[in-house]
């Protein structure tokens, strides 16, 4: 619609189709500038508690999203295939990482680390 205007020389009707965009364009910069201070944020946090990638293991990685279950380590253990025992210590070395001591503790430990939803 703005091409057409300009095409057809209707200057006021591309001012009046821009004013929009316009105000699209500084809500969408905001919206990116306000991603950008979350995510240093998280980073911080991260830095400061000195969880990050190489902090935890694939496997404890993976381990994560079942901890804020309510299967019980054997019943996690047959959807990883791995056994009760595997999941129990991957636990106790997720719990120090985190600094944490229960499975509840974590959930929460994650979820202010923006990792899990709230």
């Amino acid at each position: 619609m703005i091409r057409a205007s300009l095409v057809a020389a209707h200057v006021a009707d591309a001012e009046t189709l821009l004013q929009p965009a316009d105000e699209q364009q500084r809500q969408s910069d905001a919206d990116h500038r306000q991603q950008q201070r979350q995510l240093r944020t998280r980073l911080a946090t991260m830095r400061r508690t000195g969880l990050g990638a190489s902090s935890l293991t694939t496997a404890e990685l993976r381990l994560l999203p079942l901890m804020a279950t309510y299967l019980i380590y054997p019943e996690i253990g047959q959807r990883l295939y791995v056994s009760r025992s595997t999941v129990k210590t991957q636990a106790i070395s997720i719990y120090r990482k985190l600094g944490t001591s229960s499975r509840s503790q974590t959930v929460q430990r994650l979820q202010e680390l923006g990792l899990f939803g709230a």
